[in-house]
């Protein structure tokens, strides 16, 4: 067996409360699981879309019309120094899901070595959508200081030891792509910013970070290009698919050089089309440390089991000792693939569901 015996979720769940989504955790998904999130049920669904108001709503901010969106942006003669944001209410829903995880792995419904997950967007990926490209990098640098303040106060309210700390990076892959326009004077300016938010995690809280590309069957994807199917641009959804594993190795070896503490695990979005030695081919030039744990989203509803050993197989001609993964979060799942995801996690860890090593 090339992958290891253990499988990652990256936020998202479609299960209707906290609850719920840590017992879906505990019965179908454990004991792959370890480091467990809270589903981000209700609002919280549409991600960074929760933060719309600290950005169309900001006295501190211009508001103006580009291409049909409403964009914020520096108001004239002003810095990042000038912009200031309200309290952001991260840590007030990672106190609240704690308390339920507490709850869920004293009554046995998570295993007793579970850790309990955060993941937030980093400052990119807010300005991202939200800013109008000129303004980005002063409004991110604003942006910096309520959000390390969140991370600070979810530090304080959770015990250090059962904390996992995941940074959402789309924005940053899509950028690497190429889709998006990059607002910093190169790629590597970007791995350095990113490593600022890193920094805010203490060192005996667990690091992590999200790869992504959204979720291609979906069409939920920020970045461009036509809708996969009929169902997908009823979602709004669009997508391209990135070519190969080139821009996750990028951006997981420019994680490794500027990031100031150790990286736990990295989770890197792949997709279904990836059917070639030629796609897995640049996983051979991974570069990170060796305590980092690496997680490829292998694993689709669609062909379940077979698909992401199949694909198992390719990396493996270039990568060893790699995890398991979905591509997305599951949070547009609908239950019947739910279901269909963890038959396939059932199927890939049977071994280790039965106790054998």
């Amino acid at each position: 067996m090339s992958y290891r015996s253990s499988f990652y979720l990256t936020g998202s769940i479609n299960q209707p409360t906290v609850e719920d989504a840590f017992r879906f955790v505990g019965s179908r998904l454990q004991p792959a699981v370890t480091r467990v999130p809270d589903g981000e049920p209700g609002d919280r669904a549409n991600w960074v879309l929760t933060q719309t108001a600290h950005f169309l709503d900001n006295p501190t901010l211009d508001v103006v019309e580009v291409d049909g969106r409403r964009l914020a942006r520096l108001l004239p003669g002003t810095t990042a120094d000038d912009v200031t944001f309200p309290r952001f209410s991260y840590q007030d829903h990672a106190a609240e899901s704690y308390r339920l995880f507490l709850h869920a792995r004293d009554r046995g419904e998570l295993a007793p070595d579970s850790k309990f997950l955060v993941s937030i967007p980093t400052p990119f990926n807010a300005v991202n959508f939200f800013v109008d490209f000129d303004s980005q990098v002063e409004v991110a640098r604003a942006y910096e200081k309520p959000l390390r303040d969140s991370v600070e106060a979810i530090q304080a309210a959770i015990p250090h030891e059962d904390l996992a700390v995941q940074w959402d990076l789309p924005v940053e892959d899509a950028t690497v792509e190429g889709w998006f326009p990059n607002p910093y004077n190169d790629f590597e300016e970007i791995y350095a910013v990113t490593a600022r938010p890193a920094s805010w995690v203490q060192q005996d809280v667990e690091l992590t970070f999200h790869l992504c590309y959204g979720d291609s069957k979906f069409g939920a994807s920020p970045f461009m290009g036509d809708p996969p199917d009929e169902l997908a641009a009823a979602r709004g959804g669009r997508h391209i698919y990135p070519r190969d594993a080139s821009t996750i190795v990028a951006v997981s070896n420019g994680l490794s050089r500027h990031v100031p503490r150790r990286i736990d695990a990295i989770h890197a979005a792949t997709v279904t089309t990836w059917n070639k030695l030629a796609h897995w081919q640049p996983l051979a030039d991974l570069a990170i440390e060796p305590e980092t744990e690496f997680y490829l989203g292998l694993v689709h509803a669609e062909d379940g089991a077979a698909g992401a050993r199949h694909r198992a197989a390719l990396a493996a001609e270039f990568l060893d000792g790699f995890g398991l993964s979905t591509e997305c979060g599951l949070g547009r799942h609908s239950s019947t693939q739910l279901e269909q995801v963890a038959d396939a996690v059932d199927e890939l860890f049977e071994k280790q569901k039965a106790g054998v090593a």
